[in-house]
C-alpha cells in the first residue's frame, strides 16, 4: 500500500491536480448521526468531515501494514540468523577469552 506522499510522486502532476467525485449511499441514521458531529468539530461540511476521517483512517491502516510487515521481515531475520549456524571469528573468541578470564 502506498502513502499520499508515495502515490503524489508516482502520478502525473497534472492528475494530481485534477478533482474526482465519490458518491456513497448510507443510511438516514448513519447521517443524521455524522451530521450532528461535522460542525462543532470545525469542518464546512459533511463531505469534508467524512473526507479527512477516510483519509485518517487510511493512514493509520497503511501505517499498521507497515509495521506489520516489517514485524514479519524482523522475525524472519531472527529465525534465519538463530537457525544458521556460523562458527565464532576470531574477534568474538577473543572476548569470549577476555570475559572468561574477567569472571574468573
Amino acid at each position: 500500500m502506498l502513502s499520499i506522499d508515495q502515490i503524489s510522486k508516482e502520478i502525473n502532476s497534472d492528475l494530481a491536480k485534477k478533482e474526482a467525485r465519490l458518491d456513497i449511499r448510507l443510511s438516514m441514521i448513519y447521517k443524521i448521526f455524522l451530521q450532528q458531529v461535522y460542525k462543532p468539530a470545525g469542518y464546512r461540511s459533511l463531505s469534508a468531515f467524512i473526507l479527512h476521517a477516510a483519509i485518517e483512517k487510511a493512514e493509520q491502516l497503511i501505517e499498521k501494514e507497515q509495521i506489520i510487515l516489517a514485524t514479519e521481515k524482523d522475525k524472519d531475520l531472527f529465525f534465519k540468523t538463530l537457525l544458521t549456524t556460523v562458527e565464532p571469528n576470531e574477534a568474538l573468541q577473543k572476548a569470549a577469552k577476555a570475559f572468561k578470564k574477567a569472571t574468573k
